[in-house]
């Protein structure tokens, strides 16, 4: 529906129907073909699309809009397609025949690619393409495919790399000849004007269709040059450059506005408020995320890295995810008594998760934080709890930070932080308090050091407090048994949350049987905890992570983006800035300038990557949806912005270059 040379034109009618009405019934007209499905976007504007499609029944997928290949890649992936037929829907005088004889060709052969018009122009007319390719060829490029123009084509990679596959080629049946000077397809004004004519001529609303043939002599006696002036294929251009100027965001904060008169904050989550970016450059509402894609309200388009601040590990709205949930819901959405889904789930992490051997669920993070605590106080009859990192808006652990405002001075008093790495720090905590419970995240932004967690787990065990990994984060992004697994030292309890269910909420808290089993008695209860449809989508996204090598690419993904961070740092010239974070969870870090802050430093380049369509903060959350392409774009909107960014420190002008107020820390600096 966004096409710039004719807007709408998917759905724009000729002879009382739309265009995508007229390419679907030629094709049930095909005997080869046995589905169809309409591969659209997830962008607002191609929401008719699938409003059509759902009124006639037809089958819809909606994946990225500017990676078409990602799109079609994963579209087959949803149907186990093992044979792809690619027509597009700006050609809806398709003759059924032709579709037929390429995939007749196709499978006569021993060919990974088939095609009427690829490499173009081909023999055909302009209007009658068909590709048939294998869903391994497929499958192949998506994971190569790195030219923004591969991406967006789906096919240039394969029939430009004739080394790389086994291509094939259809020519018109014998005494048609040279057919490609007869332009079929509608891409303009005047193409739609054309078609007008044929179905006026031909009474085709009735009869339907004619042949290709007698469509080109339709054509060739009806125009002096039935292709108008037109070249083959001249819609198949590279992208343009990526454009950094002010996005539209009209409705956007229209729709914000509204919202803080009702909602605290306007939003959900305290790092999910518009706060956290520049006001003015960056979005304030999202209406919809299809893989590593979201968009906004007016309709545009960004590479999202914040992915619902992590649960999205394998892409917004992973089809299979949905499904599972999906089927889940037809039996219960709650259930009034323990499924057997449930059982399933638990076997499972107890299957991963080294220190796992019984299991509770709960929805949020900070339900299983506190869940553990609660355990460590009732199993050591103590009340002290000693905590490195953020584990949750509850009592226990937020009145130890700037937000503790509400908190009972009481119990803040019964937590107290220690620095993460230092195991001197901790080891004089544990002997100045009689401690409950150690809580931490295993792994921040760097590794632990050699022998931390080693040295974590022997003094818990010399002080006799319980040892708390909070996985909420490495879990099922670090590696599939956590970062216990990876580093070899295991924990009493884990807490596990965010990328388990694939975006669906769900968490989980798991540990040693004895000290679970206080849970028999340990007040733990949600009506929402066994909520079957994330449950479901928990098993659904663990069976897709290891299927697909998930943990394994989130990593290779990381390691690419972070090369292609330092690179456009030191091709801009920027010694202030460089990656950080380590290859499953990376991210950039800038130090102050002279007079200039971090922080401001922070704002300009977040403003420059956000008006080129990457959305983040200084951390990555990756999932198995960006591939190549998308860290491609993103490492080539990081050489533009770094190029702003370093224009701006050599004239002075950093604060003069921002659209609005510095971002804002969700936990500010105490005074």
């Amino acid at each position: 529906m966004g096409s710039t040379r004719l807007p709408g034109k998917v759905l724009r009618e000729v002879g009382g129907r739309p265009l995508l009405a007229w390419l679907l019934e030629r094709l049930d007209d095909a005997w080869s073909l046995d589905a169809v499905v309409v591969a659209t976007s997830g962008s607002p504007l191609d929401d008719p699309i699938e409003a059509f499609c759902r009124a006639h029944n037809v089958l819809c997928f909606r994946g990225s809009e500017g990676d078409v290949l990602d799109r079609y890649y994963r579209c087959a992936q949803v149907h186990r397609a093992t044979t792809i037929v690619r027509m597009t829907s700006d050609c809806p005088m398709l003759d059924p025949v032709v579709v037929d004889s390429v995939v007749e060709a196709f499978h006569a052969g021993d060919c990974d690619f088939v095609a009427n018009t690829a490499p173009p122009p081909g023999l055909f007319p302009d209007g009658m393409d068909v590709e048939v390719f294998s869903m391994e060829a497929l499958e192949t490029i998506w994971r190569e495919a790195t030219d923004p123009a591969e991406r967006e084509h789906v096919t240039f990679a394969m029939w430009q790399r004739p080394e790389r596959f086994k291509l094939g080629r259809v020519e018109p049946e014998d005494g048609l000849g040279d057919l490609s000077d007869v332009r079929l397809t509608i891409d303009t004004p005047d193409d739609l004007e054309v078609f007008g004519t044929i179905v006026e001529h031909f009474g085709a609303a009735e009869e339907g269709l004619p042949s290709m043939a007698e469509l080109v002599v339709f054509a060739r006696e009806t125009y002096k040059d039935p292709s108008r002036g037109h070249q083959f294929g001249e819609g198949w251009k590279k992208p343009v450059a990526i454009a950094g100027g002010p996005l539209e965001l009209t409705k956007g904060d229209a729709l914000f506005a509204r919202a803080k008169e009702l909602i605290p904050g306007g939003a959900q989550t305290f790092s999910k408020c518009p706060s956290q970016y520049v006001e003015g450059t960056a979005p304030k509402v999202l209406v919809r995320g299809a893989g590593a894609r979201v968009w906004d309200a007016d309709g545009n388009e960004y590479l999202d890295y914040v992915l619902g601040l992590g649960p999205a590990v394998l892409g917004h709205a992973r089809a299979e995810v949905n499904a599972a949930a999906a089927e889940a819901a037809a039996l219960f959405n709650t259930p009034s008594l323990p499924h057997p889904l449930e059982l399933e789930l638990a076997e499972k992490l107890v299957e991963l998760i080294p220190c796992a051997e019984m299991v509770r669920f709960g929805k949020n993070g900070s339900d299983v934080t506190a869940g553990a605590m609660r355990i460590a106080r009732a199993v050591t009859g103590r009340d002290m709890l000693l905590c490195a990192g953020y584990h949750g808006w509850q009592d226990w652990y937020i009145g130890t930070t700037t937000r503790d405002l509400g908190v009972p001075k009481a119990t803040a008093e019964l937590t107290t932080s220690f620095a993460w790495g230092d195991l001197v720090d901790l080891e004089a905590k544990l002997k100045q308090h009689a401690v409950a419970g150690v809580i931490l995240e295993p792994v921040t932004l760097v590794e632990p050091p050699d022998g931390y967690l080693a040295g974590v787990r022997e003094l818990c065990d010399r002080y006799g407090a319980l040892l708390i990994f909070d996985e909420i984060i490495t879990g099922f992004r670090l590696g599939l048994g956590g970062a216990q697994k990876v580093y070899g030292v295991t924990p009493d309890l884990t807490t596990l949350g965010k990328a388990l269910a694939g975006g669906y909420p769900l968490s989980a808290l798991v540990g040693r049987r004895e000290l679970m089993q206080t849970l028999d008695e340990a007040f733990f209860s949600f009506t929402f905890g066994g909520e079957l449809p994330s449950i479901a989508a928990a098993l659904e996204t663990i069976r897709l992570l290891e299927d697909e090598r998930g943990i394994e690419v989130l990593a290779e993904r990381g390691a690419q983006l972070k090369a292609g961070i330092d690179k456009a740092a030191v091709a801009a010239g920027l010694d202030c800035l460089s990656s950080m974070g380590l290859d499953f969870f990376p991210g950039y870090h800038l130090e102050a300038v002279g007079d200039v802050t971090a922080l401001e430093l922070q704002t300009l380049l977040q403003q420059e990557l956000v008006r080129r369509g990457v959305l983040t903060r200084s951390c990555f959350f990756l999932s198995t949806a960006h591939g190549p392409a998308e860290i491609a774009r993103t490492v080539q909107v990081f050489e533009e912005a770094s190029v702003v960014l370093a224009e701006a420190l050599r004239t002075g002008s950093v604060r003069a270059s921002l659209d609005g107020a510095d971002i804002e820390p969700v936990f500010r600096a105490r005074l």
